[in-house]
């Protein structure tokens, strides 16, 4: 233990709040029983560095309070999928973020794999780059196309990898937020041709369905059956209007360090069954759903990822070696 701060003494008789991480916490036991054996090298590192978190395992820190009492507060794992922590990082980014936007109007890009796929890319490394890097290169390469309208030698973007649903099932699928402007290569001021559009979503999915399947192919996580039937597949992309940029900005920066499920989405404990709270994206509305303890574990590790996978990429103007043409946009 080592330093001394100031920090609010709990009041007595004061209880502990439902948390996520509480919640793993009681059943982590019967989750480990049943697939403790299947589990992946980075799912075992983040249940390990969920459970440890704040707890004397990792050490800590001794404080004093302003009423004269001393005590221990634990140091937190930083693990990126725990759900206690991150929450600082996540302001952080997000205010670097917003600082580099433009004014200029805002699209965010998404590009989701077919449910075919979602097995391949479960804790594959490889599969998961190969779709950050096919997805930004389609991307790039349809905003450069003259017969697109926008005639962007120069783009710049930058992607989340984003892996769950409302009810934590894995859906992988990519979010690009893309600024409308773009320079030529002499360097001249491009924007689309229309202030309301910046290109069809149509064609960002067939090309995404052609360097992706190829690449899968090409690497070995696909076989030559699997690749034909991705190819008679239709693949989904959308592009959406986001304003000047900021609201999408604040949206993904819930993906960057911040978990799966968020405390406040715990609505109870029913014996060995837990409560969330979902949205209905068709309705908008907000429900309820039961889940058995051990799935809502099972469904939370699912995403955690593989050990040096980035899970967010720059591109273009908006990359540290782009930042000459940034600044050229800025002035």
């Amino acid at each position: 233990m080592s330093g001394i701060g100031q920090l609010r003494c709990p009041r007595e008789g004061e209880s502990r709040p439902l948390t996520v991480a509480r919640v793993i916490e009681r059943f982590a036991p019967a989750y480990w029983e049943r697939y403790g054996s299947r589990m992946r090298l980075e799912q075992r590192k983040a249940l390990q560095a969920i459970l440890q978190c704040r707890t004397p395992a990792l050490g800590g820190h001794r404080y004093a309070c302003g009423c004269g009492h001393e005590h221990h507060a634990f140091h937190s794992c930083n693990h990126r999928l725990c759900p206690r922590c991150g929450a600082a990082d996540t302001q952080e980014w997000v205010r670097k973020q917003l600082g580099k936007l433009l004014p200029v109007p805002y699209y965010l890009v998404t590009f989701t794999v077919p449910s075919e796929l979602r097995s391949v890319m479960l804790g594959n490394r490889q599969a998961m780059e190969l779709l950050m890097g096919c997805s930004a290169r389609a991307l790039n390469e349809l905003l450069a196309d003259p017969a697109r309208g926008c005639r962007f030698d120069h783009a710049g973007f930058f992607g989340v990898y984003q892996s769950w649903t409302q009810d934590m099932r894995f859906h992988p699928h990519v979010h690009y937020v893309v600024p409308a402007v773009g320079l030529d290569e002499r360097w001249k001021l491009k924007h689309p041709k229309s202030p309301k559009f910046l290109i069809h979503a149509q064609p960002l999915a067939i090309r995404l369905r052609t360097l992706l399947t190829n690449a899968l192919r090409d690497h070995g996580p696909i076989r030559d059956e699997l690749f034909w039937k991705l190819a008679k597949t239709d693949w989904n992309a959308d592009v959406d209007r986001a304003g000047n940029g900021e609201n999408a900005v604040k949206y993904l920066g819930q993906y960057i360090r911040c978990s799966v499920i968020s405390d406040h989405r715990i609505l109870g404990l029913e014996e060995n069954r837990v409560r969330i709270r979902i949205k209905n994206r068709d309705t908008g509305a907000f429900e309820s759903r039961i889940m058995d303890g051990v799935e809502f574990v099972r469904r939370f590790l699912l995403h955690a990822l593989p050990d040096r996978f980035h899970r967010i990429r720059y591109r273009g103007f908006l990359h540290a070696r782009g930042k000459p043409r940034l600044l050229w946009l800025q002035l």
